[in-house]
């Protein structure tokens, strides 16, 4: 097995955080802004000047996803652009796109132009791009633009050969009778002869992989990374970190609940042998310790406490015990 192989083995038995998509899509916009001004503001021109904090405070913060503070006809402006893998929920895109406009006006002041991209072909079918409330003395009205990927021409963005564009290009729409496997090759044959330094290249090559997982099973296309793209991307050991964070943080959450478990089962037991130990006055730690200790549904322990409230014998209770152990009810 050649190097190659190797590398494929590796990555296919990764498991990539579900945030993978979105940060490789908001990667282009810092990396390439121009590119990717220019593409949801068309033929505006616009002079690129800063990125700006997407950080919304209230009572809670939110975060919006890219917020870019642009020049055109002379006065500073916002782009802002949220990016979706699928349909919002809870709240729905409109309402919180809403939100986070009104938010971004009160903090900065500046008029903004809004978009949201949706990256998956099913996504987005819905959104009407805004809200009117139409009572009059208290109009109000938010418009913003849907991009949806699936419905742009793919081979206009391939031969404008924009950097920032390329991770996008296998989610748009491809040439008449071309696969989608295929029109992904195609896009991956581009950026391989892009006019860019080697590691910004590489970096391409992987989130253009990344996005191509939303049409294909990742397996398929492992054949689009060598091992040599692999170890020399910053943005795929980002994005293992980042899996790697969300697998620690998911372990650490379901250890605080097992341990919270543990320690009301711990509780509940130490209040039975202090029980037991008053009303038959003797010390009934060494018989039932070992006992209770070996059941593990707290729900039984629990009703054990409310046995040992009114048991008249001992022995009936410890019978109780074991007979949980042994998996009566």
């Amino acid at each position: 097995m050649n190097k190659q192989d190797n590398t494929r083995t590796r990555s296919d038995q990764i498991t990539l955080p579900h945030q993978r998509f979105d940060i490789v899509a908001k990667d282009p916009f810092y990396n390439f802004p121009d590119d990717m001004l220019s593409f949801l503001m068309g033929s505006k021109e616009f002079e690129f000047v800063e990125h700006v904090d997407t950080n919304l405070t209230t009572v809670q913060i939110r975060n919006m996803d890219i917020l870019i503070k642009v020049r055109h006809d002379e006065k500073p402006v916002l782009v802002h652009c949220e990016i979706q893998t699928d349909d919002s929920v809870n709240p729905n895109m409109v309402r919180r796109n809403v939100g986070y406009l009104g938010r971004c006006f009160e903090r900065y002041g500046l008029p903004i132009y809004s978009y949201v991209l949706y990256l998956r072909s099913a996504a987005g079918i819905r959104d009407p791009g805004g809200y009117i409330q139409d009572i009059p003395g208290h109009r109000f009205i938010v418009e913003y633009q849907v991009i949806r990927l699936n419905e742009i021409d793919g081979e206009t963005f391939l031969q404008n050969r924009q950097p920032g564009m390329m991770p996008f290009t296998p989610l748009m729409k491809s040439p008449v009778g071309m696969s989608s496997i295929e029109w992904t090759t195609q896009c991956v044959d581009v950026t391989r002869t892009l006019a860019v330094d080697t590691s910004t290249r590489n970096n391409l090559l992987v989130e253009l992989w990344v996005m191509s997982g939303l049409r294909h099973e990742r397996q398929d296309l492992l054949q689009t990374l060598s091992e040599d793209i692999v170890n020399n991307s910053t943005v795929y050991e980002m994005i293992i970190e980042r899996g790697m964070e969300q697998g620690m943080e998911q372990g650490m959450e379901r250890g605080m609940e097992q341990g919270i478990e543990q320690g009301t089962k711990d509780g509940i037991i130490e209040s039975i042998l202090v029980l037991l130990d008053k009303r038959f006055e003797m010390n009934t730690t060494p018989v039932l310790t070992p006992l209770l200790e070996t059941i593990d549904d707290l729900q039984q322990v629990k009703q054990l406490f409310e046995e040992a409230l009114d048991v008249e014998h001992l022995e009936d209770f410890i019978r109780s015990v074991q007979n949980k152990q042994n998996g009566a009810k």
